[in-house]
């Protein structure tokens, strides 16, 4: 029993051996590079140098899906020039509220500007002509 458990055993080890020993062509090994080396070489491959643009030449995109509040006016001087215009009659408080806002989209529908009740750049540059 013993000497069928060193056969065995020996066998094993040789089978192991025959198994990396076998006959594959040599190939050199390849250089360990840093993961951050893998990482760039990763990301930039399939990119050639002409593909890419200078950040000056880079364009902000133009068209915006919301109105950006221009903070050029103040409440009061909104109040003012709506009340020139012929929009607004209540109290200059400088408070910004449903009557101011109902004036705003009054004067923004008679400009031809969008209505939100927003004073953003074209409503703050129709209000402006009223100064």
């Amino acid at each position: 029993m013993f000497t069928r458990m060193i056969l065995v055993v020996f066998l094993a080890f040789a089978l192991a051996g025959c198994a990396t020993n076998s006959k594959k062509p040599a190939t050199q090994s390849q250089p360990v590079m840093s993961q951050k080396t893998y990482q760039q070489e990763s990301y930039f491959k399939g990119y050639d140098d002409n593909d890419t643009r200078s950040s000056d030449s880079y364009e902000k995109p133009t068209k915006k899906n919301y109105s950006e509040p221009v903070i050029e006016l103040s409440p009061k001087q909104i109040q003012r020039t709506l009340k020139k215009a012929g929009f607004y009659k209540g109290e200059i408080d400088g408070k910004v509220g449903s009557k101011t806002k109902e004036a705003i989209m009054r004067f923004q529908k008679a400009h031809g500007l969008k209505a939100d009740g927003i004073v953003g750049k074209r409503t703050s540059e129709e209000l402006r002509k009223y100064l």
